[in-house]
Order: C-alpha cells, then sequence, then structure tokens
C-alpha cells in the first residue's frame, strides 16, 4: 500500500530522474536525492518528491514530482488535531513512511487549512502538500 496518494492533482507536473538500478522504490514515497540519484526519503531530508509509480531493481530512472502545486494524504505517527492545520512537519520512518506531527526541524511537509485535511482524533488521511520540493 502506498504511503502517500495523490489527493489533489490539478497542479501535479513530473519529471524522470535517475536512480541507481539497486534501489527500489514503491509507489506512493517520498523521494531525495543522494550522490546525484534518488533515495527513498528519510526523517533527515531537507527536500523531498513525490514517486507515483515507484521503481523495482534494475530500473535506472524513475518519475518524480516537480514542485508543490498539489496535495497527498498519508498517515500520522499520531492522531490529527485541528491545531495542526498549516503547521509545518517532518518526515519519519524508514520502511513505511509517516507524517511526524510533533516535529517540526526539516520542515519538508505541511498540513492542509482545509476543512477536510483530516479527521480530529484520527492517524490517517491527513492532507499534506511537500513544503521543500527536490525539484
Amino acid at each position: 500500500m502506498a504511503d502517500f496518494k495523490l489527493k489533489n492533482q490539478e497542479g501535479f507536473r513530473t519529471m524522470t530522474a535517475t536512480i541507481a538500478s539497486a534501489t527500489v522504490i514503491e509507489a506512493g514515497d517520498l523521494v531525495t536525492l543522494s550522490a546525484g540519484v534518488i533515495i527513498k526519503a528519510v526523517a533527515a531530508s531537507t527536500a523531498v518528491a513525490y514517486a507515483p509509480n515507484g521503481s523495482a531493481v534494475g530500473e535506472t530512472s524513475i518519475e518524480v514530482s516537480v514542485g508543490n502545486e498539489f496535495t497527498m494524504t498519508g498517515t500520522g505517527d499520531a492522531n490529527f488535531a485541528v491545531t495542526q492545520k498549516g503547521t509545518e512537519v517532518d518526515l519519519v520512518g524508514t520502511t513505511t513512511q509517516l507524517i511526524d506531527l510533533g516535529a517540526s526541524v526539516t520542515d519538508v511537509l505541511k498540513v492542509s487549512a482545509a476543512s477536510d485535511a483530516g479527521t480530529v482524533g484520527a492517524a490517517t488521511e491527513i492532507e499534506v502538500r511537500i513544503n521543500k520540493p527536490l525539484f
């Protein structure tokens, strides 16, 4: 299952980037750049992009988002609260990527201020935008 899913795709644009042939990225993962190639983003990542289709072992390119004119939904590491709308937050996790609702260090994501940005008391389907786009 995808860690993140596109919600508002109106301004969604992509480009093809280089990935090491041994790297596996799942569809819906957030990615970053390391030594000129795409890798799966981690908590310390300072800029991210969305990989809508992922890549398998042996592939040397991957489609990634350009800019941040779209929103995604993901799962938080804690339950959503109204006070989190509009806040800058981090990414947490390695295998499963989560929205770190309690941290604001790298600020790679921003919680939506929309009325349907999340369900109070639930950790799933929290709407975010990439706050620091990789491209």
